[in-house]
């Protein structure tokens, strides 16, 4: 079955005053129909780039240099602006990160629903009026805030109301990017169980993206972690978190606590995310990998097979069993 969205050798770069930002590089991916991925990965790593970069809307000094996207074998990467507004929000939505212009002060938060929906289809106001209302149901707004502007309105709130944007149009792939960032425990809980009805309810095709891997695994089928630009591993959710294969995979899953395991202690990785603009050669995870080796420095690994797991290390197969914990000692 051909994938509802195929990303192969992916390479954006932003254009800056201190150099070229290598800011996805070599970046390949597949969803299937109905399914839903969690991209983890640190802030800077690219996350941002990727989802922007699917619909063709990065900010002006952002440029697509190389590689493809496939939407139901249609490669968006070559299609006309006039046929991509077609396929913007109608097909697939975006749920931006929150933040005070998300969403246009000027006009309600119904309104702003409204007229997704009016842009792309044929509706009177009647059912405008009879949609807005359910979707704001569906996104544990009530139909009392759907007149609401949105400086009238919490944080949490308005990011209900933004994936109600995103859902209005029932699109067929829904990429969230950072949907829980900014927000308390008792309101990302929410947005969780939000997303969850809408897996369950609209059965979308999904990309989420979040540093949030314990909230992504919440919701995805399957986790691919993101590095640098790129993606290290693919595997479905509880073989990542139960048996990590990447030495920066195992170093986020055992930076996270455990009430099952109180006196566990956590795992914190050395260094930060390289500079983009000169990355290191070879593997980009190298100056912080305890195991790394000289083909480390000289050569970029490719993506190896391990099980149903896709790892992208030159030790993966001699790494792939140790615990994160005695991995980094």
């Amino acid at each position: 079955m051909e994938p509802k969205l195929k990303i192969e050798n992916l390479h954006v770069v932003y254009d800056t005053k201190e150099g070229e930002v290598r800011a996805v590089d070599g970046l390949s991916l597949e969803l299937n129909e109905k399914e839903v991925i969690g991209i983890a990965g640190e802030t800077g790593s690219g996350k941002t780039t990727l989802a922007l970069s699917i619909l063709r809307i990065l900010p002006t000094n952002g440029r697509i240099v190389g590689g493809k996207i496939y939407f139901d074998g249609e490669d968006l990467l070559s299609l006309p602006e006039e046929e991509l507004l077609k396929i913007r929000q109608a097909k697939i939505s975006l749920i931006i990160q929150q933040s005070g212009k998300a969403l246009h002060p000027m006009f309600e938060s119904g309104w702003q629903v409204a007229e997704a929906i009016y842009w792309h289809e044929d509706a009177t106001p009647e059912e405008l009026s009879r949609r807005v209302s359910k979707i704001f149901d569906n996104v544990w707004l009530g139909k009392e805030n759907v007149f609401k502007f949105p400086e009238e309105m919490s944080m949490g709130m308005r990011q209900r109301a933004l994936i109600a944007l995103a859902i209005s149009t029932n699109p067929e792939l829904i990429i969230a990017d950072e949907p829980f960032k900014g927000l308390d425990v008792i309101i990302q809980r929410q947005i969780i169980e939000i997303l969850k009805g809408i897996k369950l309810k609209y059965k979308p095709t999904m990309l989420l993206m979040s540093h949030n891997i314990n909230a992504l695994g919440e919701i995805a089928h399957k986790l691919a972690i993101m590095y640098a630009g790129q993606i290290f591993e693919v595997a479905e959710k509880d073989e990542i978190f139960q048996n990590p294969k990447h030495p920066y995979t195992k170093g986020l899953i055992g930076a996270i606590p455990s009430l099952k395991r109180l006196k566990r202690r956590l795992i914190s990785m050395p260094g930060n995310l390289p500079s983009m603009i000169n990355p290191p050669k070879g593997c980009r995870f190298w100056p912080r990998c305890p195991y790394a080796k000289e083909i480390c420095k000289r050569e970029a690994p490719k993506a190896i097979k391990i099980g149903n797991s896709l790892v992208r290390c030159h030790f993966a197969e001699e790494v792939a069993d140790i615990s994160p914990w005695d991995f980094w000692g």
